[in-house]
């Protein structure tokens, strides 16, 4: 599917990149299938990821993460800064664990910065589709994608 979408930059935004269920997915084992396929592997999971290390990120109500707090951590913005920088040469995709945009904190939280920053955001789906984030606001509320349009 990267090689499909001409992705030339994987940045992993996993707070743990590695799996018991999909090992080709662990850092070292993914980084090792993409140098093999000339894409370029950067890890930045432990600023950009869904479960930060860092304790004042999370709600003290709730217990999760509160994204409005971690968008004004520096490390956050560092990281949101490193992937304006490989966009400025490189087409990157934003891989994390979940599947489907529209409950992943890599589009709540990771591409929802990106859009602040004027960037178009686009959503390789596990069948190989490519979808906008209208047709993934679509799909997330049941309506057909001849219907509606993105309340904006």
């Amino acid at each position: 599917m990267l090689v499909k979408a001409k992705i030339e930059v994987l940045i992993d935004v996993r707070s743990n990149p590695n799996s018991r269920w999909a090992s080709f997915t662990n850092k070292e084992n993914l980084r090792a299938i993409l140098r093999s396929i000339q894409i370029q592997y950067i890890y930045l999971g432990d600023s950009l990821g869904g479960h930060p290390s860092d304790p004042d990120s999370y709600d003290p109500q709730t217990g999760k993460v509160d994204y409005q707090i971690l968008q004004g951590k520096e490390y956050f913005k560092r990281g949101i800064r490193q992937i304006l920088v490989e966009l400025e040469n490189h087409r990157v995709c934003i891989m994390c664990a979940e599947e489907d945009p529209s409950s992943c904190h890599r589009n709540l939280l990771v591409a929802e910065s990106l859009r602040h920053e004027g960037i178009i955001v686009l959503h390789i789906r596990g069948d190989g589709r490519i979808q906008t984030d209208e047709e993934v606001w679509k799909e997330s509320v049941g309506v057909s994608s001849d219907q509606y349009s993105l309340p904006l």
